[in-house]
């Protein structure tokens, strides 16, 4: 589940670096992220450099915003008619726009309000009248689709760029990875340009480094912090957690669930699980790969026996959700976390399965691998032969396994200690019956992994086992802790 490594930048590009260039393509789907802009405009102020949007790709992303409210209304009309039809109460429309020209003057508007930290690159008309011909002539950057010429905005946004740039291809990254910007500059003749995904940026453009002990505790603390809270729209009441989006929540449900639902939306966090790739800026920004327990809500309608239908909601309860966040320190505390993308991955894990006790073991060992400042390697060659240590801040852990010649398969015991304190954790791998009849031991994964010692944790029990360490070497504040979870020798 972790994402790959991606090399910084040549040094010369970095400490030459004039502006981040932001394309509709840098965006999740085409659509404008304002604060993720307002984000990058402050951060590139910090540093030295420019946030640059072509004049162009505000109108592009204005348009987009335009789209998505045109399929909002055409949606809310709709429910309006059977609502009407159906002699409902029809309530208010409560948008504030009334055409298309509004909503993308809106747009255009906030992008706008973010100058100076963000700088609007006006196309000269010379550039379009350029670009216009590229297109009209089939020049590269411009295409055909289905016979119909295009190009023209791309051609244009990228000379205004060379031009800001006064043409040195050096000086600025482009946020995305689009082949048509590569084709461009190779119909030019000039050198290909940097170009970064938004998920690697700061990666790229910033030297990293691990952080302290301490700035990595005040990070899951806070995240230790947030367990508890409900999520709306993905983020927390007082918005200090905001999530990317999950593009497609609905493929956490089944096949049979799909029919008729309206909408899945992330709900309350249960657990903070795990923790990689932790890094700091020289700047003090402090970014790391999240993993969050949560669940998650649908809602729909089912049909009756007699031909109607009525309304419904099923939560399901154990959403695996993963997100690279940007943490915001001020005076020792993490005032704010945002996704660095916009973009969050979730995964369905109540129904999780191995299709053998190895793969279960090296699950258990990955998930175990999350635990924030894990120093020392948990794993062994295979689970009949392990017995290792690890230091987790001033906390022993010792993971024992054994092989058990039956169902369970295997049995791991964590045993996390620190002056004369200690508490255990058994994990088991058992064969799950209900998954996969023994005559078809093969067809279907159903090796699952389960404890006993906690009620308050997520199942199954290797996503169960990095939050129980979690919550020793980092409890959560008392008024947050259920009742029946155990205490640590940090909890004073």
């Amino acid at each position: 589940m972790a994402s790959s490594p991606r090399p910084t930048l040549p040094e010369s590009v970095r400490h030459g670096l004039r502006a981040v260039v932001f394309d509709t393509n840098s965006f999740p789907r085409g659509g404008l992220d304002l604060e993720l802009l307002k984000t990058w405009g402050g951060r590139a102020a910090e540093e030295g450099f420019e946030v640059w949007v072509p004049e162009p790709v505000v109108w592009e992303l204005a348009e987009h915003a335009a789209a998505f409210w045109e399929a909002w209304r055409a949606s809310t009309n709709k429910a309006r008619k059977t609502m009407q039809a159906a002699g409902l109460t029809v309530p208010a429309a409560d948008s504030p726009y009334s055409t298309r020209e509004e909503v993308m003057a809106a747009v255009e508007g906030s992008v706008r309000d973010l100058a100076p930290s963000v700088r609007i690159l006006k196309l000269d008309g010379d550039l379009a009248a350029d670009a216009l011909r590229d297109q009209v002539q089939d020049r590269s950057p411009a295409k055909k689709k289905s016979d119909v010429k295009t190009g023209a905005a791309d051609s244009a946004w990228i000379r205004q760029v060379l031009r800001a740039a006064d043409g040195d291809v050096d000086s600025f990254v482009i946020v995305g990875a689009d082949a048509d910007v590569y084709q461009a500059f190779t119909g030019w003749d000039l050198p290909k340009p940097h170009m970064v995904p938004l998920h690697a940026l700061s990666e790229s453009l910033f030297v990293l480094k691990a952080p302290s002990d301490e700035i990595r505790n005040i990070v899951v603390q806070f995240l230790q912090g947030v367990v508890g809270l409900p999520l709306e729209a993905g983020r927390t009441p007082d918005e200090d957690l905001i999530l990317g989006e999950v593009t497609d929540l609905a493929k956490l449900l089944e096949d049979w669930e799909l029919d008729q639902v309206r909408d899945v939306e992330l709900g309350r966090i249960h657990a903070f699980v795990g923790m990689n790739e932790m890094t700091i800026s020289r700047r003090g920004l402090v970014t790391a790969q999240v993993f969050l327990m949560v669940d998650a809500q649908y809602n729909g309608s089912r049909m009756n026996e007699d031909g109607t239908t009525s309304g419904h909601s099923v939560v399901l309860p154990q959403v695996l959700v993963r997100d690279v966040l940007s943490f915001t320190l001020d005076e020792g505390v993490v005032t704010r976390a945002r996704s660095e993308t916009g973009q969050a991955a979730a995964y369905r894990v109540d129904d999780s399965a191995y299709f053998d006790p190895d793969e279960a073991f090296n699950g258990f060992l990955d998930a175990l691998s999350l635990i924030p400042g894990l120093d020392g390697d948990l794993g062994g060659d295979t689970y009949d032969s392990t017995n290792s240590d690890a230091r987790v801040n001033d906390f022993d852990l010792n993971v024992a396994t054994e092989e058990c010649g039956g169902d369970p398969m295997w049995s791991a015991t964590l045993t996390l200690s620190k002056e004369g304190w200690s508490s255990s954790m058994a994990v088991r791998c058992e064969w799950d019956l209900v998954r996969v009849p023994y005559e078809m031991p093969d067809l279907l994964p159903a090796y699952v992994l389960v404890t006993d010692d906690v009620d308050d944790l997520p199942a199954p029990a290797d996503w169960a086992a990095p939050a129980w360490v979690i919550n020793h070497v980092w409890p959560r504040q008392p008024a947050e802790v259920p009742t029946a979870a155990p205490t640590s020798p940090g909890a004073a």
